[in-house]
């Protein structure tokens, strides 16, 4: 199988405009594909996000970031909200997510990736094998969900303990596998994946993708047929303190453009394939069965 990489970006911080010139950007300039994640709620107004904080207070973009959804280019479920604590004192519940749910398997198909988001106010996020102050798969939670989930169809799970600073994966069960099995605290065996962040100081954004898309990186992914997910916040832009906001434009730094220029080489000269990340997860599970 020739080696493939894909990408899986978080909505943090995401406003319209920006997430818009991302897109643009890779698909238009580069020829990239990419799927994107999205909020079923979000207390504070995320663009990127279909509520605030319940079915009846729509979020600012909601057409927009539906119709994204229906389109297959929004096709990651961002922990289903945004309830970090220092995004507000609202504490998600299985009631409100399972609403949220619903609404959309009404509206537009379900996705089928679920990456954990945030902080401990994030308590609907999933603990797989190693749970702290995760409750989304404890059944003796307000915020259990994964039951929900998993009847609504999500396959693949990135949880807090999935990063990895390896940048080459196997796409089946030997070496480094991309995806693993864990075991919930409800029982459930769940498949989870890893996401390459890289040594750096702090959460990849759109300035430090440069240095995760480097020269040596994609030469080895070439060399060793392997497989990867990289893993991204590329509407997020920080000061000069290392504090996150939202990208204003352009959203790119040069090195991060000549960075994605590099992988377009890789990929025309047919070294490493650029796949949706739905499309790699589907390829790795079939190599596993």
């Amino acid at each position: 199988m020739l080696p493939a990489l894909a990408f899986c970006n978080d909505a943090d911080f995401g406003y319209w405009k920006a997430y818009r010139e991302v897109h643009r950007i890779l698909g238009e300039e580069f020829g990239l594909p990419a799927q994107d994640s999205f909020w079923l709620f979000d207390p504070a107004g995320s663009d990127m996000a279909l509520f605030k904080g319940s079915l009846e207070d729509t979020g600012p973009r909601h057409d927009e970031v539906l119709e994204e959804v229906r389109s297959g280019r929004l096709a990651i479920l961002h922990s289903a909200g945004n309830f970090s604590q220092v995004n507000t004192d609202i504490r998600p519940s299985r009631g409100l997510i399972e609403e949220g749910l619903a609404y959309l398997e009404e509206h537009a198909p379900m996705p089928t990736v679920w990456t954990n988001h945030g902080d401990e106010g994030d308590i609907q996020n999933i603990g797989g094998g190693r749970p702290t102050y995760q409750e989304g798969d404890d059944p003796s939670s307000d915020a259990y969900i994964l039951d929900l989930l998993l009847q609504k169809g999500i396959k693949f799970f990135w949880t807090d303990h999935h990063s990895r600073n390896e940048f080459v994966f196997s796409a089946g069960a030997t070496g480094m596998p991309l995806l693993v099995k864990e075991r919930t605290r409800a029982g459930y065996e769940i498949t989870c994946f890893h996401r390459y962040r890289g040594a750096l100081p702090q959460a990849p954004d759109a300035r430090t993708l440069s240095q995760q898309l480097t020269e040596d990186n994609l030469a080895a992914l070439a060399e060793n047929g392997g497989v990867t997910i990289i893993y991204q916040h590329w509407c997020v832009h920080r000061d000069s303190h290392g504090r996150p906001y939202g990208a204003t434009s352009p959203v790119f730094s040069r090195d991060s453009l000549a960075a994605l220029k590099r992988l377009a080489g890789y990929r025309d000269r047919k070294l490493v394939r650029v796949l949706p990340l739905t499309e790699l997860l589907d390829e790795c599970a079939n190599c596993e069965g």
